[in-house]
């Protein structure tokens, strides 16, 4: 796989959720290209103690992302400019073709996003829905990019009510659980509360999730499996 294209609403979605997959492959060769719709400025989280202010918090998410996308070997990061929870209530109309616009210009050979429907926070639905809306459309022009959501907690518990049944795709992120700690202190406002991120190297990366799980769908249902 030559070029992947990661879609998410918050700085640390690409961390907390999926981090794992993204760092294995950036590893593997992939040019992973992460765009972010907003900058988490109504974030309830400063840090612990505050590193943050409600005036500073926009621009030290923005160089939290910057130095997770670092230890991931992100190369390529994008903000749309949208501000934090307020994503539900632009015309979706305006982040799809925004979106599509990123997938003619990267011509990726996969996006990874959230689910429409069970991305577990209003802000994750509609990068999701957009996100797959853009993707239906560039597959009118260009054929063969993969499409992922990504998955946790209710999805991966309960895949039959989700839809998912048979088409959960496990990621096993064990060679990549150091890029991934990293990653995770980066975001030092959101996980600074955490003390066993903060406890030695290896005892903190043997707490992190192991595997990750992806779903593959493309309009009209159907999987794909992923090229690792």
């Amino acid at each position: 796989m030559h070029k992947l294209l990661a879609v998410f609403a918050h700085p640390d979605d690409e961390t907390f959720i999926c981090g794992g997959t993204l760092a294995k492959v950036a590893k593997a060769g992939t040019q992973v290209v992460l765009i972010c719709a907003t900058k988490g400025e109504m974030g309830r989280r400063m840090g612990v103690p505050p590193t943050a202010t409600r005036e500073s918090i926009a621009a030290t998410r923005e160089r939290e992302l910057q130095s997770a996308c670092k230890a991931l070997g992100i190369k390529h990061l994008h903000f749309l400019g949208f501000r934090d929870k307020t994503l539900e209530i632009q015309p979706v109309e305006t982040v799809t073709n925004l979106l599509l616009q990123y997938l003619v210009d990267e011509r990726p050979d996969a996006v990874v996003t959230f689910h429409e429907r069970w991305g577990g926070h209003p802000d994750h639905c509609a990068i999701g829905v957009a996100t797959t809306r853009a993707y239906a459309e560039y597959s009118k022009l260009v054929q063969g990019t993969k499409l992922y959501h990504v998955c946790s907690g209710h999805m991966i518990r309960n895949p039959e009510q989700c839809g998912l049944a048979g088409k959960l795709l496990e990621i096993d992120v064990t060679d990549c659980l150091q890029e991934k700690l990293g990653a995770f202190r980066a975001h030092l406002t959101q996980s600074q509360m955490e003390d066993w991120l903060w406890e030695d190297d290896e005892v903190s990366a043997s707490k992190l999730w192991s595997v990750e799980y992806l779903a593959a769908a493309v309009p009209g249902g159907g999987e794909q499996p992923i090229d690792l």
